[in-house]
């Protein structure tokens, strides 16, 4: 954003780098289908990065490491990571392994970072912590959601070698966690299809606002508001179309996109009809028409 010219979120006073090459490695480190060719494509695109990686380069690793034998991902990792820190790479690397996690703690030049994650509610609070690691809370998310307490306390101990009472921890009902979980999955479904979740409330449009037309994968603006029949006048490239309100979805609010006081002939009214009118107000002008809008 900062070399496209763009407005960061940062606080005023920071400093940010700027880079000759971005290199990245990104993928889906929780599909099943972490196989034989998933980690090689992946492998020969650091080796590629590690070929590219200078001082003034930005490298992004999601999962590195995965797709493999758990033990031999994570050394495999960890000698990545010193080779890119050995170079003076700037990177910025995502992982699950806490061997990393601590490799990370001991090193110099790496510092840990996680996004917090409220057990209590079983959602994320988009807060980034610095020096700190996250813990992956499989065993208090499985304990929330109802699984028996003894089978956590041994998965606890398979884990970290050590035992640890689970029991009388759940202070919530199972029927209330699976409730607050699925709306987590609502919510993610929501922010993914906006046009899928509409609510049961029909939606009314309004002139100027931005709208996407499903059945021609485009976008429109909003010239007439729904009819008796429900059918709306979008203006699609250039032209004017009508579309019933149900093939419609809202994707921003015509005040989200124009101010108060804007002139919307701008956008529905040629040039030449908006100088003709001009005309009109100061005085009369001969064998000329002007259609005005009923909105």
């Amino acid at each position: 954003m900062a070399q496209c010219g763009l407005h960061i979120p940062a606080e005023q006073g920071s400093e940010i780098a700027i880079f000759h090459k971005v290199l990245v490695d990104i993928g889906d480190g929780q599909s099943i289908e972490q196989s034989l060719s998933t980690f090689s494509s992946r492998v020969k695109n650091i080796i590629e990065i590690l070929a590219e990686s200078t001082p003034q380069t930005l490298v992004l690793l999601d999962e590195l490491g995965s797709g493999t034998d758990p033990a031999e991902g994570m050394g495999l990792a960890t000698s990545i990571l010193e080779e890119l820190y050995n170079k003076g790479t700037t990177m910025l690397a995502t992982t699950h392994y806490s061997e990393i996690k601590e490799f990370a703690n001991e090193r110099e030049g790496f510092c840990n970072g996680s996004m917090e994650f409220d057990v209590n509610t079983l959602k994320p609070t988009y807060r980034l912590i610095v020096g700190k690691g996250g813990d992956s809370q499989a065993f208090a998310i499985a304990l929330r959601l109802g699984m028996h307490p003894k089978l956590i306390e041994r998965a606890h101990e398979i884990t970290y070698k050590e035992v640890k009472d689970y029991s009388g921890k759940t202070d919530r009902p199972r029927h209330e966690l699976e409730r607050q979980l699925a709306m987590n999955r609502k919510y993610v479904r929501k922010m993914k299809h906006p046009e899928k979740e509409k609510t049961k409330q029909e939606i009314i449009f309004k002139k100027g606002d931005n709208v996407r037309i499903a059945s021609l994968g485009e976008f429109g603006i909003v010239y007439k508001p729904a009819d008796e029949k429900g059918d709306v006048e979008v203006m699609v490239k250039g032209r004017m179309e009508t579309f019933n309100h149900k093939r419609l979805s809202l994707y921003i609010k015509a005040e989200d996109l124009y101010t108060d006081d804007y002139d919307m002939d701008i956008v529905f009214e040629s040039k030449e009809n908006r100088k003709l009118r001009n005309k009109m107000k100061k005085h009369h002008v001969d064998e000329v028409i002007l259609e005005e809008s009923d909105d």
